[in-house]
């Protein structure tokens, strides 16, 4: 894995279980230090394509990583996204 997939990773876990929903585009790439959202995007797709996360296409806020159970509340869909 990338360095930078797993900053992402780690920094999607800790911001779920932080505020109990997954971060958004701008916010992961404020909390890794990316500025481009056309930057975070590509790795999302990237990490997604490999199996280091999982999305629900066009839901915002919808990523999960795999092998690490968070739930919250809100959409069920997404919400329940675990492996």
């Amino acid at each position: 894995m990338k360095e930078r997939h797993e900053q992402i990773r780690d920094y999607i876990v800790q911001y779920t279980i932080s505020h109990g929903w997954p971060p958004s585009v701008r916010e992961i790439g404020e909390g890794v230090g990316l500025e481009s959202t056309s930057s975070v995007q590509l790795h999302l797709k990237q990490m997604a394509d490999a199996g280091i996360i999982k999305m629900v296409p066009g839901q915002p806020r919808c990523i999960a990583v795999p092998g690490v159970k968070i739930t919250w509340e809100g959409d069920a869909e997404c919400g329940k996204v675990s492996v």
